[in-house]
């Protein structure tokens, strides 16, 4: 019981929490599409660079693949991350700092059949928006005049998702998942005039745009999990995911607002260009593919690969959009623990590394914009269950061709609580 109200606080505390946080990942690189795309790691799987379409374990669930619950169907077990992390932009010119933090996933997973099937619900980001970019030049023909343009953008579309994972025949199991998609992308446009000409007084422009989306994507998953030696409790296993192409539903604000000092006159005009109106985005497609080997309570190593061609992606009557294109990520890495029932507690303590090579969908200036990581964790374990770290170094992009350079340090907390639920008791 104690246990039990446990997970109902970490839950509630973090539900309660998700709105209060600042967006983690902020980027000049989200001004494209709807932002970074999240991959559903919990800090776990993070600690490895990401591998979890191929990779489970009987204590710690991975929600990346649905076909993998089904190798859960034990516990009832609740997961719970967040995350901060620094980062650092560079031009040739100049460079600035940015700090952020925020709620990466919330999770609950629970059998409907011991053994065979599990289910699961929960709530994670889907993408992230998060940028503020500056740029002044002087205007032409008009001597002591500059013009400033400020580029702003926030918000994000959120997953509230079930899913549940059927083990079919000899270590074959299939998983679907069902994410309700919803949440909201502002951006902002303000270009400011200023001049010591009194015949040409300063003035300031804004747009404002507000994306609304909201509808339901469908996920699929496969795996295959072979026992390579009952004694040493070796095996090899191996999952493949596909989500489908959506389009999802979504309408648009869009206005207009022209000011000059109030010693002019403050607002000239103020004009609603459009009101709710609706369209639709397109996600493409995105399939994974991951493979595992290992021994039980013991080691683990593995690789996945995911691919989403974004050059699919259109929003409302726009068309394909060229700033996006064809991404993938290719991920590796493994964990091990000394000795799962020892007495010594750091011999039971998990200890994992990885790295994450990411071609994003991003192209700026007609260049493709990549990513590398280097990732490292731990799992102290508390009974049955568990708290992770995650460390990640990375960089996106560079300082060529007028791009952004990005360096990050991320730290990743997750909490695992399992306990026995829904069980008949049994009195001598």
């Amino acid at each position: 019981m104690f246990c039990r109200r446990k997970v109902l606080l970490l839950l509630f505390s973090l539900i309660a929490a998700t709105g209060a946080t600042a967006q983690v990942g902020q980027s000049p690189y989200t001004v494209r599409g709807i932002g970074s795309i999240n991959n559903l790691a919990t800090a776990r799987t993070a600690g490895m660079g990401g591998v979890g379409i191929g990779n489970t374990h009987p204590l710690f669930l991975s929600i990346q693949n649905p076909a993998l619950l089904a190798y859960n169907a034990y516990y009832t077990t609740a997961l719970a991350g967040l995350s901060v992390e620094s980062r650092r932009l560079a031009t040739t010119e100049t460079q600035d700092r940015l700090s952020s933090g925020g709620f990466d996933y919330l999770s609950v997973s629970f059998p409907l059949l011991r053994n065979k099937i599990g289910f699961n619900i929960g709530l994670a980001p889907y993408s992230t928006v998060s940028y503020s970019l500056l740029a002044t030049d002087p205007v032409q023909g008009l001597p002591n005049s500059m013009s400033t343009a400020l580029y702003e953008g926030s918000g994000g579309i959120t997953q509230a998702y079930a899913a549940t994972g059927i083990n079919l025949y000899k270590g074959i199991s299939a998983g679907v998942r069902v994410s309700y998609l919803f949440g909201s992308i502002s951006e902002q446009i303000s270009t400011t005039f200023s001049s010591d000409s009194v015949s040409a007084p300063g003035y300031t422009t804004v747009f404002n745009e507000r994306s609304n989306y909201s509808d339901i994507l469908i996920s699929g998953g496969l795996a295959y999990r072979k026992e390579l030696n009952r004694e040493k409790q070796t095996y090899i296993m191996a999952g493949f995911t596909y989500d489908l192409e959506t389009d999802v539903n979504a309408t648009l604000t869009f206005n207009r607002s022209r000011t000059q000092p109030l010693s002019s006159g403050g607002i000239l005009v103020n004009d609603t260009l459009a009101n709710n109106y609706k369209g639709s985005l397109i996600l493409p497609a995105a399939i994974g593919v991951g493979a595992s080997f290992g021994r039980l309570y013991h080691y683990t190593v593995g690789a996945d690969v995911r691919m989403q061609d974004w050059s699919r992606y259109s929003n409302f009557e726009s068309g394909a959009e060229s700033g996006l294109g064809n991404s993938y990520r290719v991920s590796a890495g493994g964990e091990w623990t000394p000795n799962y029932v020892s007495r010594n507690y750091f011999n039971r303590v998990t200890y994992r590394t990885g790295v994450q090579v990411e071609k994003t969908p991003f192209l700026i200036n007609g260049e493709e914009i990549n990513e590398f990581g280097i990732n490292f964790g731990f799992t102290f374990p508390v009974g049955a269950s568990g708290v992770h770290t995650s460390f990640s170094l990375g960089q996106r992009g560079k300082t060529d061709n007028d791009l952004i350079r990005e360096r990050y340090f991320r730290i990743g907390l997750g909490v695992t609580l399992n306990e026995r639920w829904f069980e008949r008791y049994k009195y001598d």
